[in-house]
C-alpha cells in the first residue's frame, strides 16, 4: 500500500511539480491545500501517513501553526524551502519538523525523503513510548515501595513480609500490587511521589 501524503502549500505551480514527483515516487498524494485551510480538520479526515510543506521561506506563524498540528496529529513533517538559515532550520525542528529540505524536487529524492522522514519518525516515536512506559513503571515501582515502607511501620513487618502481605491482599481482591498500593498510600494520606 502506498505511503499516502498530504502536501501544504500555497503556490499552485510549486505543488503541482511537487505532486508529480511524489506520484513518479510512488506515493499517493491525497490531497494539496493551503496552509490558510483548516488543517486540523484535513488531518482528521484524510490521515496522511506523512505531511510536506512546500514554503518558499517559512514564517514564525507557519512554524508556530505545523508545531500545534504536529502535537495533536503527529506524523512525519518535512519542510521544503528555498532558503536555509541556522535560525530557521532551528525553528523547524523545534516545531516537529522532521527534515527540513533546501533543493529542486525529484522523484529519487522525495522518495528517499520522505522514506528516511517516516523511518526516524517511527524510531523517536517509538523511543519516546518507551520513555514513558518506563517513566510509568518506574512511578508505578515508588508507590509499591512507599506502600510497603507504610506496612512494614503499621504492622512491624520486614520487607519481604510487608511485600508477600500486599501480595496476598492484591491477589485475594483481585487488583494489581500498584492499585493496592495507590489505595493504601490514599487511605493514609501519603504521595506515591
Amino acid at each position: 500500500m502506498a505511503i499516502r501524503v498530504l502536501i501544504v502549500d500555497t503556490k499552485d505551480e510549486r505543488s503541482r511539480a511537487l505532486e508529480e514527483a511524489l506520484v513518479q515516487a510512488g506515493f499517493d498524494v491525497v490531497s494539496t491545500v493551503d496552509e490558510q485551510d483548516d488543517l486540523y480538520t484535513t488531518m482528521e479526515a484524510l490521515q496522511p501517513d506523512a505531511v510536506i510543506v512546500d514554503a518558499a521561506l517559512p514564517s514564525r506563524d507557519t512554524l508556530e501553526h505545523l508545531g500545534q498540528l504536529g502535537r495533536r496529529y503527529p506524523k512525519p513533517m518535512i519542510m521544503l524551502a528555498e532558503e536555509e538559515t541556522p535560525d530557521l532550520t532551528q525553528q523547524a525542528t523545534q516545531a516537529g519538523v522532521s527534515a527540513y529540505v533546501v533543493d529542486s524536487i525529484n522523484p529519487a529524492l522525495v522518495r528517499s525523503m520522505l522514506n528516511v522522514s517516516i523511518s526516524s519518525f517511527e524510531s523517536y516515536r517509538a523511543l519516546k513510548g518507551e520513555l514513558s512506559r518506563t517513566q510509568e513503571s518506574l512511578a508505578q515501582r515508588r508507590a509499591i515501595d512507599r506502600a510497603k515502607a507504610a506496612i512494614m511501620e503499621m504492622r512491624g513487618l520486614g520487607e519481604d513480609a510487608a511485600y508477600q502481605y500486599m501480595r496476598k491482599t492484591a491477589m485475594n481482591r483481585r487488583m494489581t500490587i500498584h492499585e493496592l498500593a495507590q489505595e493504601l498510600l490514599s487511605a493514609t494520606g501519603k504521595k506515591a511521589k
